[in-house]
């Protein structure tokens, strides 16, 4: 059956100040979805990512309560704040980002969001993906996956998920095609669509170009009233 709309969906994982790739898949899609009840991957960018300094690039890495907690989704991580981690992570920002065109305008917003001192890293995450969506005059709204009683793993959980929200097309990365079912989506009458995006270049601090850094290394280069990666206004503020 035909549908005379098209919604298009985008499912992600609520990961810590992600790479402009995942900002630019939110802003094209109708419906961010996070995907907040799937296990916490120790290794991947749940709670990290690299920032560009004077020394080379550096991760950010935010402290979780992992010890006996293999299973746990990332709803429930909680932030170790018996480490001193929001003064340090703060220090290395200030330090080599203090150049950039728009770091007085940008830090104290920056250091409030990292002073709240959240419990769960979740809340954390979202609280900083907001904060950089609304820099990029993104207004995508965004839900949570846990807000659904969708049972399924897999491709088939982000098929019944999409059509949970009426959508029409599942937008995602290039980097699920090795393990993607494309045929379950098709069974639904939901089309996939591929995002095709090639990361811009920027004046960036500290020598030559590299990319795939987190999203605050993009948004330290703007000057203010430049264009974002999305060919539109970056709202500094």
């Amino acid at each position: 059956m035909n549908r005379p709309y098209k919604k298009v969906i985008t499912i992600h994982q609520p990961d810590f100040l992600p790479w402009l790739g995942f900002f630019h898949r939110w802003a094209i899609s109708d419906l961010f979805i996070m995907l907040d009840d799937v296990q916490f991957a120790r290794r991947g960018w749940h709670h990290r990512d690299k920032i560009k300094t004077a020394h080379g690039v550096k991760w950010l890495t935010v402290p979780v309560k992992a010890k006996g907690r293999y299973s746990q989704q990332i709803r429930e991580v909680e932030i170790d704040n018996d480490q001193d981690w929001q003064c340090k992570h703060l220090n290395i920002i200030y330090s080599n980002y203090r150049e950039a065109p728009v770091f007085d305008m940008l830090y104290d917003q920056i250091e409030a969001i990292y002073y709240k001192k959240h419990n769960y890293l979740i809340d954390f995450n979202i609280h900083f993906l907001r904060f950089v969506a609304s820099k990029l005059g993104i207004t995508t709204p965004i839900d949570s996956a846990s807000n659904y009683n969708v049972k399924s793993t897999s491709t088939q959980r982000l098929v019944d998920l999409v059509r949970s929200v009426g959508g029409t097309d599942y937008l995602t990365g290039l980097g699920s095609k090795d393990y993607l079912d494309e045929s379950l989506f098709s069974r639904d009458n939901i089309n996939v669509k591929w995002q095709k995006y090639q990361h811009p270049m920027y004046k960036q601090l500290h020598g030559d170009f590299i990319p795939m850094l987190s999203s605050l290394d993009f948004l330290m280069a703007q000057e203010p009233g430049s264009g974002n990666l999305f060919g539109g206004y970056c709202a500094i503020s």
